[in-house]
């Protein structure tokens, strides 16, 4: 399905990217806040994949 939504949808797919190696790459934040912002952009790509 990931390929799926990487075709339909290249420019979203490249933002959320970019967002999720951000996070990872956040300095001086907690775990926790990482774990929830990584959940927000889970949300976001699952509803998209129900568009599919």
């Amino acid at each position: 399905m990931e390929d799926d939504f990487q075709k339909r949808y290249p420019i979203t797919w490249a933002v959320l990217r970019n967002a999720a190696d951000r996070i990872t790459n956040w300095k001086n934040v907690t775990p926790q806040a990482k774990t929830r912002k990584r959940m927000e952009i889970a949300v976001v790509i699952v509803a998209l994949s129900n568009t599919l």
